[in-house]
């Protein structure tokens, strides 16, 4: 092994323990989470390095036995001395040997331990990290910027001269130099962003680099189970159990386009990447990137607000303006993230659910299972005589009900600057007003009334005190709407609930009944009292109006009779022929008008056949 590789391996391992500790002093004095998760991945390449630097110590040896081997047997003149020596023999190459097939992947273990720990425990432990300390955050900043110009000069050394002597055990320590640097780079532009007003993104880097670390623990798990499969034929040389390839990617990203030529001339079959175009693209492919990265950077200073809607537009998180509120329309502002505009549906009817979400958009029954229920209790005006005379005891409790709600709140957004700035989530907030109002008003209505008659007043009453306590919470916006249409018992008792109400209606139709039958009753026995009073006055009446018109028609007979007296008087004559007439009207008469003959007169006081009878006798024809 060159000499030269040797005592860079040494440097990388030395530049990397005081990279780690120097972002050790930084992590602590800056309190940053990147920092903490750019120092542990300085850690892990520190090891790496160190183990590949004792590799290299040993393959040295190796080398210097062999060496020495050949030139004794040269000086012997003959190699029969040699030929049958045993592993004895060459003790460097058996310690390389046995370094490698034991210290090596104990040592990709525990490093495949230590980077899942690290992984696992720092994802939920760097969320509750106290927050970056502004004071120190300038000699943070140019640390890390010394670091990662000093890890990456280092390391391009090392990578270009592993490339050029064919050095492999080089490699680990150089990807990891480069990938440090990478990650002070970023660690330093990240506490930029968090001094210009992004608190997040020092969270959001740890947890990139938390994710990083955690893919690098899986491909050494991978790279350990393949090593136990793996075929051994001596000679063939095998890629190191400690060499990450996702750090090696990371660390030098030009590697994919030497890994995508040689995939290009592997499969069309010549050589791809001496074509003008790929030296081309290869040499141009910066600039293709800087200019797509200008492009959508300059894309980010257009804002189209759509109709209808309004946005916010803030300049390192402050508004622009006096309320940075812009309208519909086409709007210039500087790149992000220095001016971001969050565009907001004012005009919009938006609206949420208190209870359980509807699955469906269709009538479904109280009893059919159709989503999953949140119940709120619900105060019962079935009062026993002690909760009435306040003679309960301390274990018991009122009556209550069981309720469950799907009650639909659909609102506007009136004052967007109020929305935004106010309250942090205020989304969740008026969601949590509605719930709590909810609550607060099922507890004292009444479950029959609020199930028949009372939902509208209901609805009216919850609008007033939702608005009301949004309006105190300044959330800046007006309450149009809520609906109590899908309120309804448990569907566990939805059966009982239908069989108790279906009881209740069949009494009240009996009572109805009753009073029905009661009305009627009443009215007919009044009718008929009445009816028959009215009758007896009537009789009475036509008792005492026929005796006087009696009398008075016996006064004019009498008239008449004294007018023409005796038996063959006018009078006498005209009532016996109205007798005969009277009582002749319904017999059968003969008209005889012969002459010369006496008159015989004979009368048949036969009953007649009543007419109706001898109307329905067949006529001959019809026989």
């Amino acid at each position: 092994m060159e000499y030269n590789a040797k005592r860079i391996g040494l440097m990388n391992w030395i530049v990397l323990l005081g990279a780690a500790i120097g972002l050790l002093l930084v992590a602590r004095f800056v309190s940053s989470r990147a920092s903490v998760l750019v120092m542990l991945l300085t850690t892990f390449g520190l090891l790496v390095a160190l183990l590949s630097y004792f590799h290299m110590s040993l393959v040295e040896r190796e080398q210097f036995e062999k060496m020495e081997m050949e030139e004794l047997s040269k000086a012997r003149g003959s190699q029969s001395l040699f030929a049958s020596a045993g592993a004895d023999t060459f003790p460097a190459r058996r310690s390389r040997e046995q370094f490698e097939r034991f210290v090596i992947p104990l040592f990709a273990g525990l490093l495949f331990l230590a980077q899942a720990s690290a992984a696992w425990w720092l994802w939920g432990k760097i969320a509750q990290m106290p927050p970056l300390i502004p004071m120190n955050s300038a000699l943070a900043m140019a640390l890390l910027g010394l670091f990662g110009m000093i890890l990456f000069l280092l390391g391009k050394y090392s990578a270009g001269l592993a490339r050029l002597q064919n050095q492999k055990l080089l490699r680990p320590g150089a990807a990891y130099l480069l990938l440090s640097a990478y990650a002070c780079f970023i660690g330093a532009v990240t506490i930029a962003a968090v001094l210009a007003g992004f608190p997040k993104a020092d969270l959001l880097v740890g947890r990139a680099l938390c994710v990083i670390t955690g893919l690098a623990a899986v491909e050494t798990l991978l790279g350990l189970v393949l090593e136990i499969y793996r075929v051994r034929v001596r000679g063939r040389d095998t890629r190191l159990l400690y060499e990450s390839r996702l750090v090696g990617l990371l660390g030098q990203p030009e590697a994919i386009i030497t890994t995508a030529a040689h995939a290009l001339d592997y499969q069309f079959g010549f050589k791809v990447s001496e074509t003008w175009f790929y030296r081309f693209l290869e040499r141009a492919l910066g600039w293709l990137i800087l200019a797509q990265f200008c492009a959508l950077v300059l894309s980010t200073c257009f804002v189209i607000v759509q109709s209808g809607d309004q946005a916010l537009l803030e300049r390192f998180g402050r508004p622009l303006g006096q309320n940075g509120v812009i309208g519909p329309g086409l709007h210039f502002k500087l790149p992000w993230p220095i001016d971001i505009a969050t565009e907001y549906h004012t005009e919009q009817i938006q609206s949420f659910i208190v209870g359980a979400e509807p699955e469906k958009n269709e009538t479904i029954a109280w009893a059919a299972i159709h989503a999953k229920e949140e119940n709120f209790l619900v105060a019962s005006r079935d009062l026993s005589p002690d909760i009435l005379s306040n003679r309960t005891s301390e274990s018991k409790s009122p009556p209550v009900n069981l309720l469950s709600v799907s009650i639909p709140v659909q609102y506007q957004i009136t004052n967007l600057v109020a929305w935004a700035y106010t309250n942090q989530d205020p989304q969740s907030l008026l969601k949590g007003i509605a719930e709590r109002e909810v609550t607060r008003y099922l507890a004292s209505a009444d479950f029959d009334q609020l199930m028949s008659s009372g939902r509208a007043a209901a609805a009216e009453a919850l609008l007033s005190h939702i608005q009301a306590q949004a309006d105190d919470a300044r959330l800046g916006a007006h309450i149009l709407f809520v609906g109590l249409e899908d309120i309804h018992p448990p569907t566990d008792v939805a059966k009982i609930f239908e069989e108790v109400v279906g009881a209740a209606q069949t009494r009240d139709s009996k009572i109805l009944e009753a009073r029905a039958d009661a009305v009627a009753t009443n009215a007919y026995a009044s009718g008929e009292s009445f009816s028959r009073i009215a009758a007896a006055e009537a009789g009475r009446h036509s008792a005492a109006t026929n005796s006087s018109a009696r009398a008075t028609l016996f006064a004019s007979q009498q008239m008449a009779y004294n007018a023409a007296p005796g038996r063959n008087g006018v009078y006498e004559q005209r009532a016996y022929l109205e007798t005969l007439v009277d009582g002749g009207r319904q017999a059968r008469k003969y008209i005889i008008a012969t002459t010369n003959v006496p008159d015989i007169l004979i009368f048949n006081l036969e009953d007649k056949i009543r007419g109706d009878l001898m109307d329905r006798l067949p006529s001959p024809s019809e026989k």
